[in-house]
C-alpha cells in the first residue's frame, strides 16, 4: 500500500470520527492491503477530492452539475 494510501485511510478514519489505531481503522488497512480494486478505488477518490479542491472556479454545466451531486448521493449546498 503507498503512502498515499495511508494518509488516505487517516482521512477517511478522522472522517469516521474514529482513531487510526481504532479497530475499523485497522480492518481498513488490513483490507486494503490484500485488496488491489479497493486500494485503487480508495486512491482514485483521493486523486478526484484532491484535483477538485485544487480547480480554479469554473463555470459547469448545470445538468453535469446535478448528475454529479446525484452520484455522490448528496445535497448540493445552498
Amino acid at each position: 500500500m503507498s503512502s498515499n494510501c495511508f494518509k488516505t485511510i487517516d482521512q477517511i478514519c478522522d472522517a469516521l470520527g474514529e482513531n487510526i489505531d481504532s479497530e475499523l481503522c485497522q480492518e481498513i488497512k488490513q483490507h486494503l492491503d490484500s485488496c488491489p480494486r479497493c486500494c485503487a478505488q480508495v486512491d482514485s477518490l483521493r486523486k478526484t477530492v484532491h484535483l477538485y479542491q485544487n480547480m480554479e472556479n469554473i463555470d459547469v454545466p448545470s445538468t453535469v452539475d446535478k448528475r454529479l451531486w446525484k452520484v455522490l448521493n448528496l445535497e448540493k449546498p445552498a
